[in-house]
């Protein structure tokens, strides 16, 4: 088997402080992209015309901003332990199996969610709303979150000894949770939008973490996947989010 999914056997204190530091640093990314959401809403939003097309804008780029944060914090982090974000699978070349399998994923991906949001999406439009989103959208989350989850998350947890499967599965599922964002996008929280959210997308994480073991810890093909099925869906999954906010508290 390839040194790459060897179990390493550690000290319980050092898978200890590894997990400690993977649950501290999922907190952080979350209240981090969870207040730069708020506090960009909080000052831009009484300036423009309101609407969900705004607020989605103004979710989305607020999370962006929260993101780049947490990318800089990493680097800082790994810096401080000599590291560096190629060491996580960042620019590393994959093999051709790690492209299908990361491309399949997203295809799967990105029918289903077209499929729930009947006909809600309108990938052919051609506006500043759409254009803008897409790009924030999938040049920040399908970036950050992945080498965040996936190279980071997954490194962390070899490096405390655990094994494939159980780095999958965290990584999915810390994935999940820190979308829960998607049910509080309004001051009225949608328990039912936020369930929906974590199970989506932490479904999307552990086969995105498959993926990226498939590619030999390339982060290149789930970073280009977690990019696509933004770019074609991060607008429209917002707005749908918010009309259903909106429309359970009618």
């Amino acid at each position: 088997m390839s040194s790459k999914f060897q179990v390493m056997t550690v000290s319980p204190a050092r898978r200890f402080w590894s997990l400690f530091t993977v649950a501290f640093g999922t907190v952080v990314f979350f209240v981090i992209v969870g207040f730069a959401s708020k506090v960009l809403r909080a000052l831009v939003e009484g300036h423009v015309a309101g609407g969900l097309r705004t607020r989605a804008t103004l979710a989305l780029s607020g999370s962006a901003a929260g993101e780049c944060l947490v990318l800089v914090l990493l680097v800082l982090f790994l810096h401080f332990r000599s590291r560096s974000l190629r060491e996580l699978g960042l620019w590393q070349p994959s093999p051709l199996r790690g492209w299908v399998v990361a491309g399949i994923f997203t295809a799967l991906y990105v029918l289903m969610t077209l499929a729930a949001l009947r006909g809600r999406a309108a990938l052919n439009e051609l506006s500043s709303f759409h254009l803008y989103n897409s790009l924030v959208a999938g040049l920040s989350a399908g970036f950050v979150e992945e080498i965040f989850f996936r190279g980071w998350v997954m490194g962390e947890l070899k490096w405390s000894g655990l094994g494939p499967a159980v780095q999958v599965i965290a990584s999915g599922i810390l994935f999940g949770v820190a979308h829960v964002g998607w049910g509080l996008l309004t001051t009225n929280i949608n328990w039912a939008v936020a369930f929906g959210s974590i199970t989506a997308t932490a479904v999307l994480g552990i086969l995105y973490a498959i993926a990226y073991l498939v590619s030999r810890r390339s982060l290149m093909p789930v970073v280009v996947g977690h990019m696509t099925a933004d770019i074609l869906l991060e607008p429209w999954l917002v707005l749908a989010a918010l009309s259903a906010a909106r429309a359970s508290h009618l």
